[in-house]
């Protein structure tokens, strides 16, 4: 008798832990893949050598990095978030040249006249960007708000989809502090980058990605992986140019200018 208890016993087992794992591969079969959240940007850089700090005989007065006045997107989170972070490793990379910096400063205007007359050059840097949207496809479709036939007033509502193309340019120049007359200049062409992107808002206004960058992870995220790559390849450019062998040579005609203009 005990034999057939047993027997049972271990049948019932063996009955509930099938069901169990029958249920639980129902359950992840059928769960919903995770939402997509947003990708927070990683600005880091690392300069490739340290230099003691004031081994290289100059003054940089350094100016926060801009973009140029045509770029209509400086403003939108993604690209005002690069060039701040950016700004903080560009003076790490000066300093581990060996420079002496002043700032970054938010402008000119932000830094005091002993600043610009204790600092041997003005840099600027700025970033030179286009963000082609040509081939991002916007579909509308009207919607009725409002009365009937003749009085029937519509919304518009956009869908879109396709790929952007950014490109441009990185402008480093070298003024005199003071009177920002400028001794050197390099524009240095970017790698041109395409971004997919995956869009399944409904939009009011055509062709403004304001709202898409802010409520959109799968169109945002693959912007920040690109600016992340961007990233590093200006400030890669920023260190082989701002070389102390030739910009030590500089020097010379900012005292040149200040005599003329009597400073």
């Amino acid at each position: 008798m005990k034999n057939w208890i047993k027997i049972l016993l271990s049948f019932v087992v063996i009955i509930v832990y099938a069901t169990m794992v029958s249920s639980s591969a129902k359950k992840k079969y059928s769960a919903k893949p995770a939402p997509i959240t947003f990708k927070v940007p990683n600005y880091e850089y690392a300069p490739p050598t340290q230099s003691s700090v004031g081994s290289t005989d100059l003054k940089i007065l350094l100016l926060e990095p801009r973009f140029n006045e045509k770029f209509k997107y400086a403003d939108y989170r993604i690209f005002n978030d690069f060039s701040k972070f950016m700004a903080g490793d560009i003076n790490e990379s000066l300093t581990a040249k060996g420079y002496t910096v002043r700032g970054p400063f938010e402008n000119y205007e932000g830094a005091l006249y002993t600043d610009k007359v204790e600092s041997d050059l003005l840099l600027n840097v700025q970033i030179d960007f286009d963000l082609n949207d040509q081939n991002v496809i916007w579909n509308g479709t009207e919607i009725l708000v409002s009365g009937k036939r003749k009085t029937a007033v519509y919304n518009t509502q956009y869908k879109f989809s396709g790929f952007f193309v950014l490109s441009g340019k990185l402008n480093l120049s070298l003024s005199e502090p003071i009177t920002k007359e400028k001794i050197w200049v390099k524009n240095i062409p970017l790698k041109q980058r395409k971004i997919n992107i995956i869009s399944s808002g409904v939009y009011k206004n055509l062709r403004d990605y304001t709202a898409a960058f802010e409520a959109e992870p799968s169109f945002s995220n693959p912007f920040v992986t690109t600016m992340q790559d961007y990233y590093k390849e200006i400030l890669d450019i920023a260190w082989t140019n701002l070389d102390p062998n030739e910009l030590a040579s500089l020097k010379k005609y900012t005292k040149e200018i200040r005599e003329k203009k009597k400073y």
